[in-house]
């Protein structure tokens, strides 16, 4: 029996908003964003669920301290597809909210969630929150891979997603 593994790991970008040119600004940016799925055998049939983390780190450039509430979304386009170094194979997955992977992580519109905190940050100095957990999901029905993956097993499928946090009140972010 022909097996494939997959050694998939999702990067991602990071995209914070700008100062909006104003001195006493906070921003806030994700950092430390991590998921890893490990293994994947594309012919088991079986469902692989994966889990990861980030932070959020606020700068208060302010003479005062400063308190947020963010949001960290996810952007929904492009779709939710790995891709191995070349070739056209792709592994579909889906992102979420909660550990039952019932809410879809997104930027709030079309039934999908964001992921907030608050954070009181002191003066002229920065505060990262506690890392916040999300979950994904790879379900093994219409999976674009071929038995001719572009290398041998295990190939690395990755995919750059953008997450934007923002920050209430504006100003100060």
């Amino acid at each position: 029996m022909n097996l494939l593994k997959f050694l998939l790991a999702v990067p991602f970008a990071l995209v914070a908003p700008a100062a909006l040119g104003q001195a006493n600004a906070v921003t806030c940016t994700a950092q430390n964003i991590t998921l890893d799925f490990g293994a994947f055998d594309v012919l088991s049939g079986a469902v692989l669920d994966g889990a990861g983390s980030f932070t959020v780190t606020c700068d208060n450039s302010a003479n005062g301290a400063r308190t947020v509430v963010y949001t960290a979304a996810l952007a929904t386009a492009p779709a939710r597809q790995m891709a191995p170094p070349s070739g056209p194979d792709r592994l579909s997955y889906g992102a979420f909210v909660d550990a039952t992977r019932l809410q879809p992580w997104g930027d709030g519109t079309g039934g999908t969630f964001t992921i907030s905190g608050t954070l009181t940050i002191p003066r002229r100095s920065s505060l990262t929150s506690a890392p916040h957990n999300y979950f994904a999901r790879i379900t093994p029905g219409g999976q674009d891979v071929s038995a001719a993956s572009p290398g041998p097993p295990p190939t690395t499928y990755t995919q750059t997603l953008t997450v934007t946090v923002s920050c209430t009140p504006v100003p100060p972010c």
